[in-house]
């Protein structure tokens, strides 16, 4: 028999996984959030009918409460509801946050509870899309000991892997999912500006830089870091470098001073790759490291 959960946050993340649970045959004993209706609505996707906007009254049913509320309400709420005497003895309280440790629901241990963290490493745009790509995803779990054993069991039935971290390096590991994640999306948006730039429609231009971006993963996959290096400054190509800067610097300033900073970055990786000679890294660093165009 799984054991019983709650869910106190019923924004993406909540009901995602929610959702993911129940599918699992984890029994949802109900929901909670700060809106009725925003509880109501999860609740129904979920397949739960206790729904409140009083957590307590719902995490003191549960063997297991997840507390999927914002970063910054996550300890707040636990306080909350370990005040109210609303966690059992021996439940296990989890949180969600990546770059948090299980020591901000500490408050839960008053109530002889114990607690942790599982996060899954994925982003979660929308309720539908979290259940597609979380299954097959790494998790990164730290907490009480005695609440391990159960993180891993749901995070087995979750579908996804789970790799244990330690709890004063979740900021770190939190930052490398942001780089890969949120700054993806930021260099991708500056490879769209440079199109644009050169006059190529925004649909047009992300169709076509699409293979590039899998090769590229793929290639990193199979050769690895800085293996999978190519391009001008790989090669030393110091004339081609300078241009993209004259135009960019004409055409769209706002980005010239990413893309140096980006190709300041790579020098190192290219000499790390063995393809840089020691005169063309030390032109493209004075180059690169200008702040005029």
């Amino acid at each position: 028999m799984k054991p019983t959960v709650a869910i106190i946050g019923c924004g993406t993340v909540g009901t995602a996984i929610g959702k993911l649970l129940a599918r699992s045959g984890y029994p949802i004993t109900g929901v909670a959030s700060r809106h009725l209706d925003t509880a109501r609505t999860a609740a129904r996707a979920i397949g739960t009918e206790e729904f409140s906007d009083c957590p307590w009254s719902i995490s003191k049913k549960a063997e297991v409460v997840f507390i999927t509320t914002p970063d910054d309400a996550i300890e707040p709420t636990c306080r909350a509801i370990s005040k109210e005497m609303g966690f059992q003895k021996n439940t296990v309280v989890i949180h969600c946050s990546g770059a948090l440790s299980s020591e901000i629901l500490s408050s839960a241990r008053d109530c002889e509870a114990v607690v942790a963290s599982l996060h899954p490493l994925q982003s979660f745009a929308s309720v539908d899309q979290a259940e597609t790509s979380v299954p097959g995803s790494f998790c990164g779990i730290e907490g009480d000991e005695a609440a391990l054993g159960a993180v891993h069991r749901i995070a087995k039935d979750l579908g996804v892997i789970p790799m244990e971290i330690r709890p004063e390096a979740k900021k770190l590991y939190h930052a490398a999912a942001v780089a890969v994640s949120n700054y993806l999306v930021t260099l991708i948006h500056l490879a769209l500006e440079l199109t644009k730039a050169a006059g190529i429609s925004p649909d047009t231009s992300f169709n076509a830089l699409l293979p590039l971006i899998n090769g590229t993963l793929s290639n990193i996959g199979e050769k690895g870091i800085p293996g999978a290096l190519t391009g001008p400054i790989a090669r030393g190509d110091v004339k081609t470098v300078q241009s993209h800067l004259k135009a960019i610097g004409e055409r769209i300033p706002k980005m010239l001073m990413l893309y140096k900073t980006l190709g300041l970055y790579t020098i190192d990786l290219a000499t790390a790759r063995g393809t840089l000679g020691e005169e063309a890294a030390r032109k493209l660093r004075a180059l690169l490291a200008t702040r005029e165009g």
